[in-house]
This record gives structure tokens, C-alpha cells and sequence, in this order.
């Protein structure tokens, strides 16, 4: 195809898709959007009817980028609490600042503009009402002589409750239209997991499906179906953090997401400029009610709002503890967390406690480790004859083989045998890299000297730095002599590698990474002599 031939394919190509969009998807598009709002009109109509009421609230709240303009201005309201400073928006009494008490440093949790979590109906005028020292409640008049009213109260467990109650104090039935619980835009974390956050941030709910003993957490992103079971909870999750509305005495209705931009981030180190940093907005709707003259009705609800603790949800209702990502081999890891907090409980320092951790899986793992070392250094012995017999039969596969096979017969060499001490290790080490990197626990817990925070980076890079100097000297040992350039350099240049990944992990890992390769080098460094001391 020629350049004047491709040239008119692309256009067409593009008439086509235009033509498509605006004739086909497009009026598809507005004639879905407009049934829907005629279904909801008819719905609301038939609720009037069936009832002889006049509907209140015209419209149901969802997530949308549209403001309502407001009569009044905003105004802010705080409540301090011991676990954090809430700050709540008239518009929706929703939460619009959650300053969490961290024990490194006060943290935004809500940074972002939006109505923010736990708000409905943000074209209602709330004002304080009512107050206590963990309790604050709002009130906002629909038309005269309906009002709602909205109080959330803050537990010590965590667990706290938040209850939407709607007053008609007039002598008419009073509809309500549909309206929305709101969560977002994004949820912010401590200061170290900010880089990764983006991604960490999910809208989440939690379902039982049918023959499973425990609760199933699953995602809900835009376009999604709605859930097929009914669930339990839904709201927003990061890594550490979690905002969840739990429904009381009514069913939680459809669930709706979006992306919303938050911000702006530097890409690959400013590298690649700056992007934009997005998070989740999400909602959980309500079906509308008709509230009968001289009559409340009530809508209760709990929810969580705070960091994702494993041993406080242990203890509490309502299966938190599924938000909390353990990977693939999640029972491993969760043994390995209960063993960490064992050993935790005896130190009193969460280092030393990783560091037991490592030894004693090295010693549960010690017939495997030598066999690894072992098969290793049996390979390196035997590199040089192996180099020859490859450069004698190079021209000869079958021969090559069978020479091949009589080498590993002389000196009872296996080479597989030092890939399923790999296999076995290797689910282990992802189960404690997941119950490490997700263990609230370890947010704060001091080490030694300049590790003040073992789920953070190394400030200074002491430990990668020393892990990958500890690693070039093992690989060093492991290098057989006659090895390829090519091969041999990819040995040497293989701890730098680590090093440089292993430099913005926590440190925590770090740590136990560091103690895994002294332990292994150290059985490494007497295998290779008891076998020199053989020969």
C-alpha cells in the first residue's frame, strides 16, 4: 500500500467512527439516559398516587461532577474526637475534613474538594443541632414542617453509627425521592504511601457467595454490574485506610463509581513531566419513601472510618478484617502475622521481632537451604568439565547429552535439585512480603537509631544498601569458574538490581530480606569450605 492509498484508508477509517458516534452511539446514548429519567419520574408519579403525597425531594443525588447551586453558604462545623478532628460540610453533612491522629503525624484523610464521605442530599441546608463530646447531630428543612435530620455518633471500638431520620410535622403524606450515600473523591494516606496510592485506592463492597465460609470483597469501578448478592458493606479503601457505610434497618440500592481527578503527580521522578493523580468517587443509593403525616421514618446505619488493623478487626463485627490484602497465599501470611505478633509480644520491638521471624523460618526451611547450597556448589565443581565436554561435542547434541548425563552421574550431581528448594521458599517469602507490606502494626514501630518506622523507607538507605553488599558476595561465591561474560555479569549486576527496588521498600522488609541473605551467606560460606575440605 502506497502512501496515498493509506492515507485514504485512515480517513475513511475516521468518517466511519465519527459518523458512528455522532448518528448511532450518541443518540443511543441520550435515549438510554432519557428513559431512565422518565422510568424514575413514573416511579416517583406512582408513589404520589398510590399514597396521595407530594414529593419533596425532586431528584435522587449521584455521583456527578454538576454542583447544585447553593442558597446559602457553606459552613464548616468540627468535632474533636480522641482519634481524629472531623470537620462536616452543611451542604450534605458529610464528613469534608477526617484529620486522623497518627502516631508519626496528624494525616488528611479527606484532602480532596467533592462533598465529601457519608454525605446525602447536598442540596439541603444543614445546621448543627445538637452536640456531645462524641456525638453531633444536624438538621436541615426540606420545606416547612419537614426536616431531616442526621446524627452520627463515634465509638470507641471503631465501630460508630450514623442515622438519616426525616420528620413530617404536617397534615399531608410527603414523598421522598431516591438519594445517595456519598464517598470521595480518593482517599488519602500517611505521608510513605503516597506514591503508590492511585492504585491502592478502590471502591470496595463485600458480599457472602454461596458455599463459602467467609465474605468475599470485591471492586466496583465504573460500568461495573450492579452486585448480584446482597452485600454487606461498601465504601473506599486504600492500603491502610477504610471508609465503609454498613445499613442497618434498610437494603443498601445500587452502587455507582467514578474516577475522579484529585491532583496532580510527578511521573517516574519528574521524568516523564506531571500527570493527573485520580481517585474513587463512589455512591450507594437509596430508594425513595413516603413519610405519612405526623411520622418519622429512620434509616440506621453504622461505619468505619480509620486505618485498616488486622488485630482490632479480629475483634470486631461485620468481617473488616476481608479489606486487608494477604495475596494469593493469604493463610501463610496470616500465620506468619500471628507468629510476628507472638514474637512481638515477648520483644516489645517489632525489628527484632521480623528478625526471629526470618531465623525461624530459615530453620524450618534449613534441609531445603542446603540442599539449594549444595546442589550449587556441586554445579560450580563441575563447570570446568563441562565447559570442555560442550566445546568437544558442540557439533553433536547426542553425544553432548550423553556426555552431559555421565558428568552428573561422576559426581551425583542433580540439577533440579536446586530449584525446589526455590519452589518451596518462594510462596513463603510472598506471604510475609504481603502480611508486612499491609500490617498497620508496623506504621510508626521503631527499630534502631534512625529506623523510626519500619512500614516506611530507609531515610538514609543503610539497609538496602548493605543487603545488596551482602547479596554481591554470596552471588560472588556462586559464580563457577568458565561461566559466560554475559551470564557472569548478570550475576554481578544482580544485587545492584535488588538494591535499587529494594531502596523505597519498607523497611521492614528490607530488614527481613537483609537477615535472610546474612543467614543463607553464612551457610553458603561453611558449605563451600566442607566441600573444599572433601576434595
Amino acid at each position: 500500500m502506497n502512501n496515498r492509498q493509506f492515507l485514504i484508508t485512515v480517513m475513511l477509517f475516521l468518517l466511519v467512527i465519527t459518523g458512528y458516534n455522532q448518528f448511532v452511539a450518541l443518540p443511543k446514548a441520550r435515549a438510554a439516559k432519557e428513559a431512565a429519567e422518565a422510568q424514575l419520574k413514573k416511579s416517583v408519579q406512582e408513589a404520589q398516587q398510590a399514597s396521595g403525597s407530594q414529593t419533596v425531594l425532586a431528584a435522587p443525588i449521584s455521583v456527578s461532577k454538576e454542583k447544585k447551586s447553593a442558597a446559602k453558604p457553606e459552613e464548616l462545623i468540627t468535632l474533636n474526637l480522641p482519634q481524629a478532628d472531623v470537620t462536616f460540610s452543611s451542604k450534605g453533612a458529610g464528613i469534608k475534613t477526617y484529620l486522623f491522629k497518627d502516631v508519626v503525624g496528624d494525616v488528611d484523610l479527606t484532602p480532596y474538594k467533592g462533598e465529601g464521605y457519608f454525605s446525602t442530599m447536598p442540596q439541603v441546608d444543614f445546621a448543627e443541632f445538637a452536640r456531645t463530646k462524641d456525638s453531633i447531630t444536624f438538621v436541615g428543612d426540606i420545606v416547612p414542617g419537614f426536616s431531616v435530620y442526621k446524627t452520627f455518633r463515634f465509638n470507641e471500638n471503631g465501630i460508630n453509627n450514623v442515622n438519616v431520620t426525616f420528620e413530617n410535622k404536617t397534615s399531608q403524606n410527603l414523598a421522598v425521592a431516591p438519594w445517595s450515600w456519598n464517598f470521595g473523591p480518593g482517599l488519602a494516606t500517611v505521608k510513605s504511601e503516597m506514591n503508590d496510592n492511585e492504585r491502592e485506592s478502590k471502591a470496595v463492597y463485600l458480599v457472602q457467595e454461596e458455599g463459602k465460609k467467609k465474605p468475599t470483597l470485591e471492586t466496583f469501578a465504573k460500568g461495573d454490574k450492579q452486585p448480584s448478592l446482597p452485600w454487606t458493606w461498601a465504601g473506599i479503601q486504600n492500603r491502610y485506610f477504610l471508609s465503609v457505610l454498613i445499613p442497618q434497618n434498610w437494603k443498601g440500592g445500587d452502587l455507582a463509581a467514578s474516577s475522579e481527578k484529585i491532583g496532580t503527580q510527578k511521573r517516574m521522578w519528574g521524568l516523564a513531566g506531571e500527570g493527573d493523580l485520580k481517585g474513587p468517587q463512589f455512591s450507594i443509593a437509596v430508594a425513595g419513601t413516603t413519610v405519612e403525616a405526623k411520622s418519622k421514618v429512620e434509616y440506621n446505619s453504622d461505619f468505619y472510618f480509620g486505618p485498616k488493623d488486622y488485630k482490632a478487626f479480629l475483634t470486631l463485627p461485620y468481617h473488616l478484617d476481608r479489606s486487608i490484602a494477604f495475596g494469593f497465599f493469604g493463610a501463610l501470611g496470616k500465620i506468619a502475622r500471628n507468629v510476628l505478633e507472638t514474637f512481638y509480644g515477648w520483644t516489645g520491638n517489632y525489628g527484632v521481632a521480623i528478625i526471629m521471624l526470618t531465623v525461624l523460618l530459615q530453620a524450618i526451611l534449613f534441609k531445603f537451604t542446603i540442599m539449594q547450597l549444595k546442589s550449587a556448589a556441586q554445579m560450580k565443581k563441575v563447570q570446568p568439565e563441562m565447559k570442555r565436554i560442550q566445546e568437544k561435542y558442540k557439533g553433536n547434541p547426542e553425544a553432548l547429552n550423553r556426555e552431559t548425563l555421565n558428568l552428573y552421574k561422576k559426581y551425583n550431581v542433580n540439577p533440579l535439585a536446586g530449584c525446589l528448594p526455590l519452589l518451596i521458599q518462594l510462596p513463603i517469602f510472598l506471604a510475609l512480603f504481603n502480611a508486612l507490606r499491609t500490617s498497620w502494626s508496623l506504621h510508626g514501630a521503631k527499630f534502631v537509631f534512625w529506623i523510626t518506622d519500619l512500614s516506611s523507607k530507609d531515610p538514609y538507605y543503610l539497609l538496602p544498601i548493605l543487603m545488596g553488599a551482602v547479596m554481591f558476595f554470596q552471588q560472588k561465591g556462586n559464580i563457577p569458574a568458565g561461566t559466560d561474560p554475559s551470564q557472569a555479569a548478570m550475576f554481578k549486576y544482580m544485587p545492584l538490581i535488588f538494591t535499587l527496588l529494594f531502596m523505597n521498600f519498607p523497611s521492614g522488609l528490607v530488614l527481613y530480606w537483609l537477615t535472610n541473605s546474612l543467614l543463607t551467606y553464612g551457610i553458603q560460606t561453611l558449605i563451600n569450605r566442607k566441600i573444599a575440605k572433601a576434595n
